[in-house]
């Protein structure tokens, strides 16, 4: 069976996505007077990482005394089931390429695309969840307020400069979107 250029530029946008399991895909880090480094955390497809176990501890003692919920990896479910969606997603991908109709590589980008934005659409919701549902009995209460850290970009938040910012993870699905979809239009 022959495979045409379009159909493995296809493959190849497919497999792009298995990047996401080897790299970072979001930073958030603060920097505050109190210390001399930004409290950074990294999250990736399966976890929640930083340069130092302190780091975290750090950033989640900040957030108590504001009322925010301590971040826990373990209590983060996207974090269990990102994966699992992403490999399903890969494996209908390689699916897709594999049938003839350009129909199916077409509803497999259509998937791709609305599963990117619900994922995006769950991370500002995490953010917003984290930065408004405060504790009552807070060490700090500023009424009124919201800790919400920015999707994208910098906010200044009390004393604190909050960064959010996508990392090099964020290329793997863009790679995936830009690639299938020229080989989908090549293809035509």
């Amino acid at each position: 069976m022959k495979i045409s250029t379009p159909r493995i530029a296809f493959f190849i946008g497919v497999l792009c996505l298995i990047g996401l399991y080897f790299f970072p895909m979001w930073r958030i880090s603060l920097q505050v007077p109190q210390y001399p480094k930004d409290i950074t955390i990294q999250i990736w497809i399966n976890q929640i990482a930083n340069g130092t176990k302190k780091a975290m501890e750090i950033m989640n003692v900040l957030n108590h005394n504001i009322g925010m919920k301590e971040i826990n990896p373990e209590s983060i479910p996207e974090l269990r089931y990102f994966p699992v969606v992403l490999a399903i997603i890969i494996a209908l991908g390689i699916t897709a390429g594999f049938i003839k109709k350009n129909l199916a590589r077409n509803i497999w980008i259509a998937i791709l695309l609305v599963a990117l934005t619900l994922a995006l659409v769950d991370f500002y919701l995490w953010l917003y969840d984290y930065g408004h549902n405060l504790a009552d009995d807070a060490p700090l209460v500023i009424e009124n307020s919201s800790f919400q850290p920015p999707l994208i970009g910098t906010k200044k938040i009390i004393n604190f400069e909050v960064a959010s910012y996508p990392l090099i993870g964020v290329i793997f699905p863009l790679a995936s979107i830009i690639i299938t979809f020229i080989a989908q239009y090549k293809s035509k």
